[in-house]
């Protein structure tokens, strides 16, 4: 192995060039063209040339990092905070005035149902509350016989006999009573259900309607009905979302899974405002993976009281804080690109150096992240790494010990 010729080094690319292409012409020989020489996988160079060179090293590093993760996404609605109203009863629509995008307050009536099913309820009810009336009568008659006949038997007038069916019929009246204000609280809690407050005095033809009131209170999102329309339990009416806060669906590949937990802040940008930023939380992973683009959906909630992330909107969140990740890394200068992959020159003796092909990741900070190909603690050529490379590059006749 020849040492290196660090003068021709110094003299440029295009005179490196020159004299590599003079090397290359072999004299013909009467056996024909020589055999090219073995590849040469190292370098030798002495501790003054290396210094004469400008050679220097440094080592292989493990370091943690917290990189910020970019994914696309899209606004939604807080479903936390949706209501899809629909219809208690068979029916008809009545009095539906609302609009999309029209605001109500939770508790307020935004449609009335026009249904049979309330003139049945009330007719139930009024008939409970008759046949009530009609069973307290009924035990109030058993209990004035039951007290004539216990005088009657105290005055040897009346068999104890008597006095027991007396006390039966009692029992009897009694428990029509309780059956008959079971059946009360039956219609009442019916009449409740479709929104209607029951009492005796009530007057029916003031109260025929099932009135249809807001669960919460937002936006009107859609509106899936029109006055008229003939609906049965179920029928979607309106779609009500409170849009002080939405929820930001976002996608990442699967492989950076590991690298995101819950809890962590997230910063969402979208074009409609450039140069703005919107913060929120990651609140969810998901537990399935699409199959079709292997991409993991992740829930971000974000507060939106001046309602200016609209929902389908598009935008970039930046997740920042994300698990750890532990990485080597060496100067990014150290790594030289050579025959179509990364390499980088590994001091193997006081006074050689050896190529070693290297798979990059990200960079970091003027370090760039080694993937495979080197271990931490070992040490790398950085300045000078250059010229290592083009003295590997010119062809010899000498072969590696």
């Amino acid at each position: 192995m020849r040492p290196i010729r660090f003068a021709a080094l110094f003299l440029g690319a295009l005179t490196l060039a020159a004299l590599s292409a003079a090397c290359g012409r072999s004299s013909p020989s009467a056996e024909g063209p020589a055999p090219p020489p073995a590849p040469r996988t190292s370098v030798q160079v002495g501790e003054n040339e290396a210094a004469a060179a400008g050679i220097e090293t440094a080592s292989v590093r493990a370091i943690e990092r917290v990189e910020p993760l970019e994914a696309s996404g899209v606004v939604g609605f807080d479903e936390r905070r949706t209501s899809r109203l629909g219809s208690l009863v068979e029916g008809v629509v009545d009095d539906l005035k609302l609009q999309v995008g029209d605001r109500v307050k939770s508790g307020a009536v935004v449609a009335h149902l026009h249904s049979h099913v309330v003139h049945d309820a009330w007719a139930e009810y009024f008939k409970a509350i008759a046949q009530l009336r009609r069973a307290e009568a009924e035990l109030a008659y058993a209990r004035t016989n039951e007290g004539r006949a216990a005088q009657l038997v105290a005055d040897r007038a009346l068999s104890p006999q008597e006095l027991q069916r007396a006390r039966t019929d009692v029992n009897a009246a009694s428990q029509a009573v309780v059956a008959a204000k079971a059946e009360i609280t039956r219609f009442e809690q019916e009449l409740d259900h479709y929104g209607i407050k029951p009492n005796p005095d009530a007057n029916p033809v003031d109260q025929s309607e099932v009135p249809l009131r807001a669960p919460i209170g937002g936006t009107v999102i859609e509106r899936l009905a029109t006055e008229g329309m003939a609906v049965t339990p179920g029928t979607a009416l309106l779609v009500i979302s409170d849009l002080s806060r939405v929820w930001v669906m976002a996608e990442i590949d699967e492989k950076l899974v590991g690298r995101v937990e819950t809890g962590r802040d997230a910063v969402i940008e979208t074009p409609a405002y450039p140069g703005e930023k919107f913060t929120g939380t990651l609140t969810a992973v998901g537990d399935v993976v699409n199959p079709s683009t292997r991409r993991v959906t992740l829930r971000i909630e974000t507060g939106n009281a001046d309602r200016r992330l609209k929902p389908q909107m598009f935008v970039t969140v930046t997740l920042g804080g994300s698990v750890p990740r532990q990485m080597l890394v060496v100067p990014s200068r150290a790594v030289q690109a050579m025959d179509g992959e990364q390499v980088v020159f590994v001091r193997t003796a006081p006074d050689r150096f050896a190529r070693r092909s290297v798979t990059i990741g990200t960079d970091v900070g003027g370090e760039v992240e080694i993937v495979s190909g080197l271990s931490e603690g070992e040490a790398v050529a950085t300045a000078g790494a250059f010229l290592l490379k083009s003295e590997l590059m010119q062809p010899s006749g000498d072969q590696e010990p």
